[in-house]
């Protein structure tokens, strides 16, 4: 590595080496580093480019004599660096504040400004973000108790006598009614992201064409039939006839003011609409698209013709039901009502890409280095944006994305939190991978606002190895933690009692990624690891030897009797839960109804039914299901701390 490269890279963001799980501090490849520079908008083939591209980087920082970007809280005032004359304008130009040189920034409500700096012979703009002082919304905020809990559970998987074979936005308002009188006071749902049109064959939710629009899977359309009876969805055969009643709607579609106004309300729906409608004709690689159609503009609108029409309607259709499904929930005594899910990041070449070209890094996805599991480091095949770029642009995607899901939702939990910190980036041409710095504070900054102006609930899922004061940044943002029991162990592998769960966090058994309770009793995901080929038969039987001691420690903290029956364990260990300290708890759907197999099994594409598992009760049946009743503790409230029953 070169003295240059590796300065260059630094002053990019990019780590020069990162440490593995064994401890073992691993540099940085030259490859890596100009693989990582070309996709955040540095191309560099040589020592002399490196150091020419690091001399003009450096030339341009020190030309400022104001920060490109201040961060500052809510009723704080600011003095600049250098003494100039400024004004400070809001996001609809209207002028806020100004001053002389030796006068401070006032205090702003928060929000996004632009300050105009003007000194002698110079002018210069600086973006402003302004924090709320309290950050995000709390529980008691939205909800006005001081503690929560409610249902997670995958909304592909509801069954009922009109969704014909996946779960609908209909759906889903009649689950949320049918468990608001138990005391949920939210339902949490898998991520409903828009997957496009031309992947007919996508199944995981974590990987959708864009997150800021909605899957039109879950569209309840008249005349589909119940339910098939199999216990695994079939998505070729669901999506044909599904998608032939939502032409046939959209032909019986005589035009509605309502949906002009949606269409007025919301300008970036026709880029996304041209999207969809070129990607019937080109695939859905935009990036294997004809040149003149590779970013959007006049040339993609005219090519996409009235097929556009049809996907903005089919947006309109799922956020007029989305809506309504919040709505219905609320009414029926959900403090929160939704509980969506924000995926990693996008498909390469899809539509949130095209739609971002100036932001998406290139040649790059997001993934995970190396470890005992994978000695290569994966790549998750998902975009991301690039953050110098994304920072010379405000921010603009992420915000418009958010304020979107927020709006639908009182809580949006964002996967994978750790990677605001920093991400790991998997170069498309096989060179190794490494650490690209976020601006972390920036993107708590959006994160907060965002929240305060739609009244939505954030927590951050910061699973995995945490650096030290992640989560003491997060929270103080307003972030809750994301606090999974069966990960919270000792060093010798024990779970800790329910009671040292995080509080200022979001307390569950498990999640889709992990063993249901049951599974994880009878230690089948044990049993899938061996199945896989992932582990020796010694490490089975030392993961069960260790699993035997989990669940013996389960029995003396939630006092489970040693003859007790997969219901009443289920019972006791949600008890557990719900008196813990966590300000939220979710209770997973499939525990309550007594499911054994989990939703997804991470690592596995076809070997395992990932994202295909129903429920084994219709929506219209889940009020007096007998599984949750005996799952579940007697009247768990909100706003008190419940026992569970003997």
């Amino acid at each position: 590595m070169t003295e240059a490269l590796r300065a260059l890279a630094e002053a990019n963001g990019i780590h020069p080496g990162f440490h593995d799980l064994s401890g073992r501090y691993l540099t940085a490849a030259p490859e890596t580093l100009t693989a990582l520079l070309r996709a955040t908008g540095t191309p560099v083939s040589s020592e002399s480019e490196a150091t020419e591209a690091l001399t003009a980087l450096r030339a341009t920082e020190a030309a400022r004599h104001l920060p490109a970007e201040l961060l500052l809280t809510e009723g704080e005032s600011h003095s600049l660096p250098v003494a100039c004359e400024w004004t400070v304008a809001d996001e609809n130009g209207t002028e806020r504040a100004s001053g002389g040189p030796t006068e401070p920034i006032p205090p702003l409500p928060f929000g996004y400004y632009v300050l105009n700096g003007e000194g002698q012979g110079w002018t210069e703009e600086v973006f402003v973000l302004v924090r709320p002082a309290s950050g995000a919304p709390s529980v008691a905020d939205l909800a006005g108790v001081p503690r929560a809990w409610g249902v997670v559970g995958a909304l592909y998987g509801f069954r009922s006598d009109r969704n014909g074979g996946l779960g609908s936005y209909a759906d889903l308002a009649e689950a949320a009614e049918a468990l608001a009188p138990m005391g949920s006071q939210f339902l949490g749902i898998n991520p409903i992201h828009a997957l496009g049109w031309a992947a007919v064959d996508m199944l995981s939710p974590y990987s959708p064409t864009h997150r800021g629009f909605l899957s039109t899977d879950h569209i309840a359309v008249p005349g589909l039939g119940p339910t098939p009876p199999a216990e695994l969805i079939d998505y070729i055969a669901f999506r044909k006839q599904h998608r032939a009643g939502l032409e046939a709607a959209y032909a019986a579609f005589e035009g509605d003011p309502d949906f002009d106004a949606y269409l007025a309300a919301h300008p970036d729906l026709s880029d996304f609409a041209a999207y969809e409608a070129l990607s019937e004709q080109f695939g859905e690689d935009s990036r294997t698209w004809p040149a003149r159609l590779r970013k959007p503009g006049p040339e993609a609108t005219k090519a996409a013709r009235t097929r556009a029409r049809f996907h903005a309607w089919a947006q309109w259709q799922a956020e007029t039901q989305t809506k309504t499904a919040q709505r219905r929930a609320k009414a029926a005594g959900m403090g929160f009502g939704l509980y969506l899910d924000l995926a990693v990041g996008s498909r390469p070449g899809c539509a949130e890409s095209w739609m971002n070209p100036e932001t998406v890094a290139t040649g790059v996805s997001i993934g995970a280095p190396p470890d005992y599991l994978n000695p290569e480091g994966q790549s998750w095949n998902l975009a991301v944006h690039a953050p110098k770029r994304l920072t010379a642009n405000r921010y603009h995607p992420l915000r418009d994305m958010l304020h979107r899901l927020m709006s639908r939702a009182g809580i949006l939990r964002i996967d994978h939190a750790l990677g605001l910190l920093r991400a790991y980036w998997q170069p498309e041409d096989g060179s190794p991978g490494g650490y690209v710095t976020q601006p972390f504070d920036a993107l708590l900054s959006v994160i907060a606002i965002e929240a305060r102006r739609t009244g939505c609930l954030v927590i951050g899922e910061d699973l995995g190895l945490v650096p030290a004061g992640f989560r003491e940044r997060m929270n103080a943002a307003g972030l809750l933690s994301y606090s999974v029991w069966q990960y919270e162990t000792h060093d010798d592998g024990t779970l800790v009692p329910a009671a040292d769960l995080r509080p200022h966090a979001l307390a569950c058994f498990g999640t889709h990624d992990t063993p249901t309770l049951r599974g994880f009793w009878y230690g089948t995901d044990i049993r899938w690891w061996q199945t896989m080929g992932w582990q020796s038969e010694s490490e089975t039987r030392a993961r069960l030897d260790q699993r035997s001691s989990q669940r013996a420690g389960l029995r003396e903290m939630c006092n489970i009797p040693f003859d007790a029956g997969p219901a009443q364990i289920a019972r006791a260990i949600h008890g557990a839960l719900l008196n813990g300290p966590s300000v939220l708890t979710a209770l997973q759907l499939d525990d309550l109804l007594g499911q054994v197999e989990a939703q997804n099994l991470p690592g596995t594409i076809d070997q395992h039914p990932n994202w295909r598992r129903r429920l084994p009760v219709p929506v219209a049946e889940l009020a007096n299901a007998a599984q949750i009743r005996d799952t579940l503790p007697q009247r768990p409230e909100s706003d008190s701390t419940p026992a569970a029953e003997d």
